[in-house]
Protein backbone atom coordinates (compact mmCIF):
# COMPACT_ATOMS: atom_id res chain seq x y z
CA UNK A 1 0.00 0.00 0.00
CA UNK A 2 2.63 2.71 0.99
CA UNK A 3 4.54 2.16 -2.58
CA UNK A 4 1.70 1.01 -4.61
CA UNK A 5 0.11 4.15 -5.82
CA UNK A 6 4.01 5.71 -5.99
CA UNK A 7 4.84 2.52 -8.36
CA UNK A 8 2.30 3.27 -10.44
CA UNK A 9 3.08 6.57 -10.60
CA UNK A 10 6.59 6.55 -11.90
CA UNK A 11 5.70 3.75 -14.29
CA UNK A 12 3.40 6.14 -16.06
CA UNK A 13 5.55 8.98 -16.23
CA UNK A 14 8.44 6.44 -17.57
CA UNK A 15 6.47 5.42 -20.41
CA UNK A 16 5.22 9.52 -21.22
CA UNK A 17 8.99 10.69 -20.74
CA UNK A 18 10.16 7.63 -23.42
CA UNK A 19 7.08 8.52 -25.29
CA UNK A 20 7.75 12.39 -25.50
CA UNK A 21 11.48 12.09 -26.33
CA UNK A 22 11.02 9.57 -28.99
CA UNK A 23 8.23 12.00 -30.80
CA UNK A 24 10.97 15.26 -30.19
CA UNK A 25 13.71 12.80 -32.19
CA UNK A 26 15.73 13.54 -28.91
CA UNK A 27 18.01 11.18 -27.56
CA UNK A 28 17.12 8.61 -23.84
CA UNK A 29 20.67 10.48 -22.25
CA UNK A 30 18.73 12.10 -19.85
CA UNK A 31 15.51 9.86 -19.28
CA UNK A 32 15.74 8.79 -15.72
CA UNK A 33 16.71 12.66 -14.88
CA UNK A 34 13.53 13.57 -17.09
CA UNK A 35 11.65 10.89 -14.75
CA UNK A 36 12.80 12.16 -11.61
CA UNK A 37 12.24 15.63 -12.10
CA UNK A 38 8.90 15.17 -13.26
CA UNK A 39 7.90 13.11 -10.29
CA UNK A 40 8.76 16.19 -8.66
CA UNK A 41 6.88 18.48 -10.96
CA UNK A 42 3.81 16.60 -10.38
CA UNK A 43 3.99 17.41 -6.51
CA UNK A 44 4.57 21.44 -7.39
CA UNK A 45 8.58 21.50 -6.41
CA UNK A 46 10.02 24.21 -8.47
CA UNK A 47 12.78 23.22 -10.88
CA UNK A 48 15.40 24.41 -12.35
CA UNK A 49 16.40 23.77 -16.19
CA UNK A 50 19.09 25.80 -17.72
CA UNK A 51 19.60 28.03 -14.83
CA UNK A 52 15.57 29.02 -15.30
CA UNK A 53 13.01 28.18 -12.83
CA UNK A 54 10.33 27.01 -13.88
CA UNK A 55 7.99 27.19 -10.34
CA UNK A 56 4.27 27.58 -12.13
CA UNK A 57 3.14 23.66 -12.71
CA UNK A 58 0.42 22.27 -13.60
CA UNK A 59 -2.20 21.44 -11.02
CA UNK A 60 -4.39 18.70 -13.35
CA UNK A 61 -1.67 15.95 -12.21
CA UNK A 62 -1.55 16.55 -9.34
CA UNK A 63 -4.94 16.81 -8.56
CA UNK A 64 -5.22 12.99 -10.59
CA UNK A 65 -2.68 12.33 -7.87
CA UNK A 66 -4.61 13.12 -5.17
CA UNK A 67 -7.74 11.48 -6.81
CA UNK A 68 -6.11 8.22 -7.09
CA UNK A 69 -4.34 8.40 -3.16
CA UNK A 70 -7.61 9.50 -1.33
CA UNK A 71 -9.48 6.77 -3.40
CA UNK A 72 -7.32 3.58 -2.46
CA UNK A 73 -6.56 5.39 1.09
CA UNK A 74 -10.60 5.43 1.34
CA UNK A 75 -10.89 1.69 0.09
CA UNK A 76 -8.48 0.69 2.45
CA UNK A 77 -9.88 2.29 5.76
CA UNK A 78 -12.75 -0.02 5.59
CA UNK A 79 -10.64 -2.88 7.30
CA UNK A 80 -8.83 -0.33 9.63
CA UNK A 81 -11.08 0.05 12.83
CA UNK A 82 -9.38 1.87 15.24
CA UNK A 83 -8.20 5.20 14.89
CA UNK A 84 -4.48 3.62 15.60
CA UNK A 85 -4.83 1.54 12.30
CA UNK A 86 -6.43 4.38 10.62
CA UNK A 87 -3.52 6.33 11.50
CA UNK A 88 -0.56 3.78 10.37
CA UNK A 89 -2.77 3.86 7.10
CA UNK A 90 -2.15 7.53 6.92
CA UNK A 91 1.27 7.17 7.96
CA UNK A 92 1.96 4.45 5.36
CA UNK A 93 0.36 6.56 2.55
CA UNK A 94 2.49 9.47 3.33
CA UNK A 95 5.62 7.31 4.22
CA UNK A 96 6.19 5.55 0.52
CA UNK A 97 6.14 9.09 -1.75
CA UNK A 98 8.69 10.54 0.72
CA UNK A 99 10.55 7.42 -0.32
CA UNK A 100 10.18 7.97 -4.09
CA UNK A 101 11.36 11.62 -3.37
CA UNK A 102 14.44 11.27 -1.70
CA UNK A 103 14.92 8.55 -4.90
CA UNK A 104 14.34 10.88 -7.44
CA UNK A 105 16.49 13.81 -5.55
CA UNK A 106 19.41 11.57 -5.74
CA UNK A 107 18.73 10.69 -9.52
CA UNK A 108 18.16 14.35 -10.04
CA UNK A 109 21.85 15.74 -8.67
CA UNK A 110 23.64 12.41 -10.25
CA UNK A 111 22.21 13.90 -13.88
CA UNK A 112 23.23 17.24 -13.26
CA UNK A 113 26.35 16.39 -14.15
CA UNK A 114 25.08 14.98 -18.26
CA UNK A 115 22.03 17.35 -18.86
CA UNK A 116 21.44 21.26 -17.74
CA UNK A 117 19.45 19.89 -14.99
CA UNK A 118 19.42 21.54 -11.49
CA UNK A 119 19.18 19.89 -7.85
CA UNK A 120 15.92 21.73 -6.25
CA UNK A 121 16.01 22.34 -2.85
CA UNK A 122 15.33 18.91 -0.71
CA UNK A 123 13.05 20.71 2.08
CA UNK A 124 10.89 22.44 -0.43
CA UNK A 125 10.60 19.00 -2.11
CA UNK A 126 9.77 16.49 1.21
CA UNK A 127 7.33 19.41 2.41
CA UNK A 128 5.51 19.81 -0.74
CA UNK A 129 5.27 16.01 -1.40
CA UNK A 130 3.99 14.86 2.14
CA UNK A 131 1.54 17.90 2.34
CA UNK A 132 0.15 16.74 -0.75
CA UNK A 133 -0.07 13.08 0.12
CA UNK A 134 -1.11 13.79 3.67
CA UNK A 135 -4.27 15.70 2.46
CA UNK A 136 -5.10 12.94 0.21
CA UNK A 137 -5.06 10.19 2.57
CA UNK A 138 -6.46 12.37 5.30
CA UNK A 139 -9.52 13.14 3.08
CA UNK A 140 -9.69 9.33 1.96
CA UNK A 141 -9.75 8.07 5.43
CA UNK A 142 -12.49 10.32 7.03
CA UNK A 143 -14.72 9.68 3.78
CA UNK A 144 -14.38 5.92 4.40
CA UNK A 145 -15.23 6.69 8.25
CA UNK A 146 -17.40 9.62 7.78
CA UNK A 147 -20.43 7.90 9.92
CA UNK A 148 -17.76 7.25 12.76
CA UNK A 149 -16.69 10.77 13.48
CA UNK A 150 -19.88 12.80 13.03
CA UNK A 151 -21.32 11.53 15.65
CA UNK A 152 -18.25 13.41 17.44
CA UNK A 153 -18.75 16.69 15.90
CA UNK A 154 -20.74 19.57 16.59
CA UNK A 155 -23.89 19.47 14.90
CA UNK A 156 -23.08 23.05 12.81
CA UNK A 157 -19.35 21.68 12.47
CA UNK A 158 -20.79 18.18 10.98
CA UNK A 159 -23.23 20.07 8.71
CA UNK A 160 -21.00 22.42 6.99
CA UNK A 161 -18.98 19.57 5.05
CA UNK A 162 -21.50 19.35 2.35
CA UNK A 163 -22.43 23.05 1.70
CA UNK A 164 -18.51 23.69 1.95
CA UNK A 165 -18.16 20.95 -0.74
CA UNK A 166 -20.70 22.16 -3.45
CA UNK A 167 -19.80 25.88 -3.18
CA UNK A 168 -16.42 25.08 -3.50
CA UNK A 169 -17.20 23.48 -6.52
CA UNK A 170 -19.49 26.02 -7.61
CA UNK A 171 -17.14 28.64 -7.77
CA UNK A 172 -15.01 26.20 -9.60
CA UNK A 173 -17.34 25.96 -12.11
CA UNK A 174 -18.40 29.27 -12.97
CA UNK A 175 -14.29 29.79 -12.97
CA UNK A 176 -14.33 27.15 -15.69
CA UNK A 177 -17.30 28.99 -17.92
CA UNK A 178 -15.76 32.01 -17.63
CA UNK A 179 -12.17 30.65 -18.99
CA UNK A 180 -14.47 29.11 -22.19
CA UNK A 181 -15.96 32.19 -22.86
CA UNK A 182 -13.34 33.92 -22.76
CA UNK A 183 -11.61 31.65 -24.79
CA UNK A 184 -14.46 31.28 -27.63
CA UNK A 185 -14.03 35.26 -27.77
CA UNK A 186 -10.63 35.32 -28.71
CA UNK A 187 -10.43 31.84 -30.49
CA UNK A 188 -8.46 33.77 -33.21
CA UNK A 189 -5.30 34.15 -31.26
CA UNK A 190 -5.78 30.98 -29.93
CA UNK A 191 -5.34 29.64 -33.08
CA UNK A 192 -2.57 31.48 -34.10
CA UNK A 193 -0.68 30.64 -30.79
CA UNK A 194 -1.52 26.72 -32.02
CA UNK A 195 0.05 27.34 -35.50
CA UNK A 196 3.20 28.21 -34.21
CA UNK A 197 3.66 24.35 -32.99
CA UNK A 198 5.30 23.95 -36.34
CA UNK A 199 3.53 20.34 -37.00
CA UNK A 200 1.03 17.77 -36.06
CA UNK A 201 3.30 16.41 -32.45
CA UNK A 202 4.11 20.50 -31.76
CA UNK A 203 -0.09 21.26 -31.89
CA UNK A 204 -0.45 17.96 -29.68
CA UNK A 205 2.42 19.14 -27.34
CA UNK A 206 0.79 22.77 -27.08
CA UNK A 207 -2.79 21.67 -27.01
CA UNK A 208 -1.62 18.87 -24.11
CA UNK A 209 0.06 21.52 -22.53
CA UNK A 210 -2.94 23.85 -22.35
CA UNK A 211 -5.04 21.48 -21.23
CA UNK A 212 -2.37 20.25 -17.58
CA UNK A 213 -2.61 24.35 -17.11
CA UNK A 214 -6.40 25.13 -17.59
CA UNK A 215 -7.32 24.47 -13.95
CA UNK A 216 -4.75 27.39 -12.84
CA UNK A 217 -6.71 29.15 -15.60
CA UNK A 218 -9.64 28.46 -13.75
CA UNK A 219 -8.31 29.29 -10.14
CA UNK A 220 -7.09 32.76 -11.43
CA UNK A 221 -10.38 33.66 -13.19
CA UNK A 222 -12.34 32.47 -9.49
CA UNK A 223 -9.64 34.89 -7.79
CA UNK A 224 -10.91 37.71 -10.21
CA UNK A 225 -14.66 36.99 -9.43
CA UNK A 226 -14.31 37.51 -5.83
CA UNK A 227 -12.31 41.10 -6.37
CA UNK A 228 -8.46 40.32 -6.65
CA UNK A 229 -5.94 40.05 -9.63
CA UNK A 230 -4.91 37.59 -11.01
CA UNK A 231 -0.66 38.81 -12.50
CA UNK A 232 1.42 37.23 -14.95
CA UNK A 233 4.40 38.69 -15.08
CA UNK A 234 3.69 42.52 -15.76
CA UNK A 235 -0.20 41.62 -16.96
CA UNK A 236 -2.41 41.99 -14.60
CA UNK A 237 -6.01 41.54 -14.64
CA UNK A 238 -8.97 42.41 -12.36
CA UNK A 239 -12.62 43.28 -12.43
CA UNK A 240 -11.75 46.94 -11.87
CA UNK A 241 -9.00 47.03 -14.52
CA UNK A 242 -6.60 45.50 -16.10
CA UNK A 243 -2.87 45.97 -17.27
CA UNK A 244 -1.41 44.80 -20.58
CA UNK A 245 2.11 43.35 -21.51
CA UNK A 246 3.72 40.09 -22.83
CA UNK A 247 2.55 37.14 -22.26
CA UNK A 248 4.55 33.20 -22.77
CA UNK A 249 2.98 31.47 -26.46
CA UNK A 250 1.06 29.14 -24.23
CA UNK A 251 -2.47 28.68 -26.51
CA UNK A 252 -4.21 28.71 -23.05
CA UNK A 253 -2.98 32.25 -22.15
CA UNK A 254 -5.10 33.48 -25.22
CA UNK A 255 -8.29 33.48 -22.84
CA UNK A 256 -6.29 36.77 -20.91
CA UNK A 257 -8.14 40.01 -21.07
CA UNK A 258 -6.51 42.14 -23.58
CA UNK A 259 -8.45 45.10 -23.53
CA UNK A 260 -8.23 47.34 -20.42
CA UNK A 261 -11.11 46.20 -18.71
CA UNK A 262 -13.66 47.67 -16.49
CA UNK A 263 -17.24 48.69 -17.80
CA UNK A 264 -19.68 45.91 -16.69
CA UNK A 265 -16.70 43.49 -15.43
CA UNK A 266 -17.74 44.57 -11.61
CA UNK A 267 -21.00 42.48 -12.53
CA UNK A 268 -18.45 39.26 -11.70
CA UNK A 269 -18.69 39.94 -8.12
CA UNK A 270 -22.28 38.82 -8.29
CA UNK A 271 -21.15 35.50 -8.48
CA UNK A 272 -19.62 34.79 -5.05
CA UNK A 273 -22.77 36.97 -3.68
CA UNK A 274 -25.17 34.62 -5.45
CA UNK A 275 -23.38 31.31 -4.30
CA UNK A 276 -22.89 32.81 -0.93
CA UNK A 277 -27.24 33.46 -0.53
CA UNK A 278 -28.13 29.93 -1.23
CA UNK A 279 -25.55 28.78 0.83
CA UNK A 280 -27.30 30.68 3.78
CA UNK A 281 -30.32 28.85 2.44
CA UNK A 282 -28.74 25.20 2.22
CA UNK A 283 -27.27 25.32 5.72
CA UNK A 284 -30.45 26.97 7.56
CA UNK A 285 -32.71 24.45 5.59
CA UNK A 286 -30.21 21.70 6.99
CA UNK A 287 -29.49 23.41 10.75
CA UNK A 288 -32.16 25.65 12.02
CA UNK A 289 -31.81 28.41 14.24
CA UNK A 290 -28.54 30.22 15.06
CA UNK A 291 -26.49 26.52 14.16
CA UNK A 292 -27.48 27.79 10.88
CA UNK A 293 -25.92 30.86 10.63
CA UNK A 294 -22.97 28.94 12.06
CA UNK A 295 -22.93 26.25 9.62
CA UNK A 296 -22.89 28.71 7.10
CA UNK A 297 -19.67 30.73 8.17
CA UNK A 298 -18.10 27.32 8.85
CA UNK A 299 -18.52 26.32 5.16
CA UNK A 300 -17.48 29.13 4.15
CA UNK A 301 -14.61 29.42 5.94
CA UNK A 302 -13.82 25.72 4.25
CA UNK A 303 -14.33 27.45 1.04
CA UNK A 304 -12.08 30.25 1.23
CA UNK A 305 -9.21 27.43 3.02
CA UNK A 306 -9.41 25.42 -0.07
CA UNK A 307 -9.62 28.29 -2.35
CA UNK A 308 -6.46 29.83 -1.21
CA UNK A 309 -4.37 27.20 -1.27
CA UNK A 310 -5.33 26.28 -4.81
CA UNK A 311 -4.47 30.09 -5.82
CA UNK A 312 -0.62 29.19 -3.46
CA UNK A 313 -0.36 26.42 -5.51
CA UNK A 314 -0.93 27.74 -8.92
CA UNK A 315 1.58 29.90 -8.43
CA UNK A 316 5.46 30.64 -8.71
CA UNK A 317 7.89 31.97 -10.90
CA UNK A 318 7.92 31.51 -14.87
CA UNK A 319 11.88 32.21 -15.69
CA UNK A 320 11.89 35.72 -18.32
CA UNK A 321 8.50 36.29 -17.84
CA UNK A 322 8.59 37.05 -13.86
CA UNK A 323 5.98 35.57 -11.23
CA UNK A 324 3.10 34.08 -11.99
CA UNK A 325 0.90 34.51 -9.04
CA UNK A 326 -2.48 34.93 -7.51
CA UNK A 327 -2.75 37.11 -3.84
CA UNK A 328 -3.51 33.66 -1.51
CA UNK A 329 -4.40 34.97 1.23
CA UNK A 330 -6.40 37.59 -0.11
CA UNK A 331 -7.96 35.68 -2.41
CA UNK A 332 -9.07 33.22 0.50
CA UNK A 333 -10.31 36.29 2.78
CA UNK A 334 -11.95 37.68 -0.08
CA UNK A 335 -13.86 34.05 -0.74
CA UNK A 336 -14.20 33.92 2.89
CA UNK A 337 -15.95 37.32 3.16
CA UNK A 338 -18.58 37.27 0.19
CA UNK A 339 -19.75 33.44 1.31
CA UNK A 340 -19.64 34.34 5.14
CA UNK A 341 -21.82 37.47 4.89
CA UNK A 342 -24.44 36.88 2.54
CA UNK A 343 -24.22 33.15 3.42
CA UNK A 344 -25.38 34.62 7.52
CA UNK A 345 -28.20 36.94 6.19
CA UNK A 346 -29.30 34.64 3.90
CA UNK A 347 -29.04 31.87 6.58
CA UNK A 348 -31.02 34.22 9.04
CA UNK A 349 -33.84 35.12 6.75
CA UNK A 350 -34.67 31.92 6.01
CA UNK A 351 -34.84 30.96 9.68
CA UNK A 352 -37.06 33.53 10.37
CA UNK A 353 -39.08 33.01 7.44
CA UNK A 354 -39.26 28.93 8.66
CA UNK A 355 -40.30 30.69 12.63
CA UNK A 356 -42.85 32.58 11.10
CA UNK A 357 -44.37 29.58 9.40
CA UNK A 358 -44.50 27.53 11.90
CA UNK A 359 -46.25 29.79 14.24
CA UNK A 360 -49.78 27.95 14.42
CA UNK A 361 -52.46 30.81 15.47
CA UNK A 362 -54.59 29.98 18.39
CA UNK A 363 -57.29 27.47 18.46
CA UNK A 364 -60.75 29.11 18.58
CA UNK A 365 -62.54 29.17 22.26
CA UNK A 366 -65.66 26.66 22.61
CA UNK A 367 -68.48 27.83 24.14
CA UNK A 368 -69.20 24.66 26.55
CA UNK A 369 -72.83 24.98 28.34
CA UNK A 370 -73.25 24.42 31.96
CA UNK A 371 -74.01 20.79 32.96
CA UNK A 372 -77.34 21.71 34.07
CA UNK A 373 -78.36 22.14 30.64
CA UNK A 374 -76.25 19.79 29.41
CA UNK A 375 -78.62 17.23 31.44
CA UNK A 376 -81.89 18.69 30.17
CA UNK A 377 -80.68 18.47 26.42
CA UNK A 378 -79.55 14.94 26.54
CA UNK A 379 -83.28 14.09 28.99
CA UNK A 380 -85.01 15.97 26.03
CA UNK A 381 -83.61 13.82 23.52
CA UNK A 382 -84.19 10.50 25.38
CA UNK A 383 -88.00 11.65 25.96
CA UNK A 384 -88.30 11.86 22.24
CA UNK A 385 -86.82 8.65 21.41
CA UNK A 386 -88.94 7.19 23.76
CA UNK A 387 -92.59 8.86 22.74
CA UNK A 388 -91.62 7.75 18.88
CA UNK A 389 -91.36 3.90 20.09
CA UNK A 390 -94.62 4.39 22.37
CA UNK A 391 -96.53 5.64 19.23
CA UNK A 392 -95.33 3.06 16.60
CA UNK A 393 -96.63 -0.25 19.56
CA UNK A 394 -99.62 1.96 20.05
CA UNK A 395 -100.27 1.50 16.50
CA UNK A 396 -99.42 -2.08 16.60
CA UNK A 397 -101.74 -2.69 20.25
CA UNK A 398 -104.74 -0.75 19.18
CA UNK A 399 -106.82 -2.91 16.74
CA UNK A 400 -106.35 -6.11 18.52
CA UNK A 401 -107.95 -4.83 21.59
CA UNK A 402 -110.90 -3.44 19.86
CA UNK A 403 -111.59 -6.48 18.36
CA UNK A 404 -111.22 -8.50 21.59
CA UNK A 405 -113.56 -5.90 23.21
CA UNK A 406 -116.30 -6.44 20.61
CA UNK A 407 -115.83 -10.14 20.62
CA UNK A 408 -116.71 -10.04 24.29
CA UNK A 409 -119.44 -8.43 23.85
CA UNK A 410 -120.99 -10.81 21.27
CA UNK A 411 -120.05 -13.65 23.30
CA UNK A 412 -123.17 -12.49 26.08
CA UNK A 413 -126.13 -14.70 25.28
CA UNK A 414 -123.67 -18.39 26.39
CA UNK A 415 -124.14 -20.66 28.85
CA UNK A 416 -123.14 -19.82 32.14
CA UNK A 417 -119.70 -22.32 31.69
CA UNK A 418 -118.88 -19.88 29.11
CA UNK A 419 -119.69 -16.79 31.52
CA UNK A 420 -117.42 -18.46 34.17
CA UNK A 421 -114.40 -18.82 31.82
CA UNK A 422 -114.87 -15.14 30.09
CA UNK A 423 -113.37 -13.00 33.06
CA UNK A 424 -110.33 -15.72 32.92
CA UNK A 425 -109.52 -14.68 29.44
CA UNK A 426 -110.48 -11.25 29.92
CA UNK A 427 -107.92 -11.23 32.48
CA UNK A 428 -105.34 -12.91 30.87
CA UNK A 429 -106.00 -10.60 27.77
CA UNK A 430 -105.84 -7.55 30.10
CA UNK A 431 -102.18 -8.90 31.55
CA UNK A 432 -100.99 -9.44 28.02
CA UNK A 433 -102.18 -6.30 26.33
CA UNK A 434 -101.17 -4.15 29.23
CA UNK A 435 -98.60 -2.31 28.43
CA UNK A 436 -95.18 -2.29 30.65
CA UNK A 437 -94.64 0.18 33.46
CA UNK A 438 -93.10 3.00 31.59
CA UNK A 439 -89.73 4.16 32.81
CA UNK A 440 -88.97 7.17 35.06
CA UNK A 441 -87.99 9.08 31.93
CA UNK A 442 -90.74 8.65 29.87
CA UNK A 443 -92.93 11.84 29.25
CA UNK A 444 -96.17 12.60 31.47
CA UNK A 445 -98.08 12.34 28.15
CA UNK A 446 -97.18 8.91 27.59
CA UNK A 447 -98.56 8.16 31.09
CA UNK A 448 -101.60 9.58 30.26
CA UNK A 449 -102.39 8.01 27.37
CA UNK A 450 -101.97 4.63 29.18
CA UNK A 451 -104.01 5.53 31.87
CA UNK A 452 -106.56 6.14 29.29
CA UNK A 453 -106.14 2.88 27.69
CA UNK A 454 -106.81 1.03 31.21
CA UNK A 455 -110.23 3.09 32.08
CA UNK A 456 -111.37 1.80 27.88
CA UNK A 457 -110.39 -1.74 29.08
CA UNK A 458 -111.77 -1.75 32.77
CA UNK A 459 -115.25 0.04 30.12
CA UNK A 460 -115.17 -3.01 28.22
CA UNK A 461 -115.27 -5.75 31.16
CA UNK A 462 -118.24 -4.13 33.26
CA UNK A 463 -120.16 -3.89 30.03
CA UNK A 464 -119.85 -7.24 29.53
CA UNK A 465 -120.58 -8.57 33.21
CA UNK A 466 -123.57 -5.85 33.52
CA UNK A 467 -124.66 -7.82 29.42
CA UNK A 468 -124.43 -11.44 31.10
CA UNK A 469 -126.60 -10.67 34.16
CA UNK A 470 -128.57 -9.30 32.14
CA UNK A 471 -129.51 -12.42 30.25
CA UNK A 472 -129.32 -14.77 32.84
CA UNK A 473 -132.78 -12.85 34.54
CA UNK A 474 -134.12 -13.65 30.99
CA UNK A 475 -133.96 -16.62 30.80
CA UNK A 476 -137.28 -18.97 32.10
CA UNK A 477 -137.76 -20.60 34.90
CA UNK A 478 -137.40 -24.30 35.35
CA UNK A 479 -141.03 -26.31 35.34
CA UNK A 480 -141.46 -29.02 38.29
CA UNK A 481 -142.28 -31.84 37.36
CA UNK A 482 -145.97 -32.72 38.19
CA UNK A 483 -144.76 -36.10 39.42
CA UNK A 484 -143.26 -34.05 42.63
Amino acid sequence: MALRSSGMAILLISAVVVVTLVSASSDLTGTFGAIATTWLAIHQVPVVIDDVQLGVLPLLPTALMMWVVARRCASAATLADTRVAAARLVGAAVAGPLTVTAICLVVVADASAAIPLSSPNALSAFAWVAGIHLVAATVGVVVAHWQIIEPELPRWASAAVRPGAWTTTALLAAGSIAVLCALLVSWSTVGDLLSRGGGFVGVLGLTVLSLLYLPNLVVGAVAVMTGASADIGEVSTSVFGNIGGDLPPLPVLGAVPAGAGGGFWPVLLAVPVAIGIYLGRDCARRVGGQDGILTAVAAAFMSGTVIALLALASGGELGYFGAVEVTWWAVGLLTFGWLALFGSISALIATWLQHRAQVVPPPAPTVTAPPAQQAEAAESVETAESVETAESEDCDTSPDSTDESVDEVGSAPESETMEADEPAETEETEETEEPAEPAETEAPELAARESKAEEVEVDAVTVVEDSAEESATDLPSPVKDPSD
